[in-house]
Order: C-alpha cells, then sequence, then structure tokens
C-alpha cells in the first residue's frame, strides 16, 4: 500500500511538473515571436550604410580565409617550434658572448651614435 501510494504521488508531481514546463515552453515561445516581430518591425526600413558586390564578399571571404588560415598555421608552428625558438632567441647571454659582441664592435670602428649599448 505505501508503495502505491508513493507512485501516485511521484506521477502527481511528474505531471503537474510537466504542466508547469508546459505552460513556461508557451510564454517562452511568445516572448521570443514578439520579441522578433517587434525586431522586424524596427529594422523594416533600416538601411545598411555599407553595401558590398558580390566580387567584395567573395574577396572578403577569401581574406577572412586566409587570416584564419594563417593564424592557424602560426598556433601549430609556435605549438611545435615554439620551445626551440624560445631558447635560441630568448635565452639569456653569457659573459663570454658579450665579450665576443664588444669585440667585433670595437673592430667595426663605429661612430659613438652607431654602436650598440652593451
Amino acid at each position: 500500500m505505501n508503495v502505491d501510494s508513493f507512485q501516485q504521488s511521484l506521477n502527481q508531481s511528474l505531471q503537474a511538473l510537466t504542466i508547469k514546463f508546459e505552460q513556461f515552453v508557451g510564454v517562452a515561445v511568445q516572448t521570443v515571436t514578439l520579441i522578433q516581430r517587434e525586431f522586424a518591425e524596427t529594422t523594416r526600413n533600416w538601411s545598411s550604410p555599407i553595401e558590398f558586390t558580390p566580387l567584395q564578399v567573395t574577396l572578403l571571404k577569401v581574406l577572412l580565409l586566409l587570416l584564419l588560415g594563417t593564424a592557424g598555421l602560426i598556433a601549430y608552428s609556435w605549438r611545435v617550434y615554439g620551445k626551440v625558438i624560445t631558447e635560441k632567441f630568448v635565452r639569456p647571454s653569457t659573459l663570454k658572448e658579450i665579450e665576443e659582441l664588444k669585440l667585433s664592435v670595437a673592430k667595426l670602428k663605429l661612430p659613438k651614435e652607431h654602436s650598440p649599448r652593451i
């Protein structure tokens, strides 16, 4: 008897929840329809300040595709070679390398304004 009352109570709760959810969905659909109608009325006479020809649209698509492709290739390359690039160019210089650079600059006999500041 206890199981039957539990099932009945659960069934009633689920039915009530389903009815409330159905009402909520109905109100949401009405609201979206109303907003869409208002937006359509507002923008009915609106014209874009920029009008593209079919050639311009095609060129814009090609440009965007090239930019996205290049960005993707750069990201992939950095993922593969980023550590090597960082080690080669961003690593701190040793004292020996600095002294060699000073000697090579001194051999050039550049005026002071053209010599690197080390």
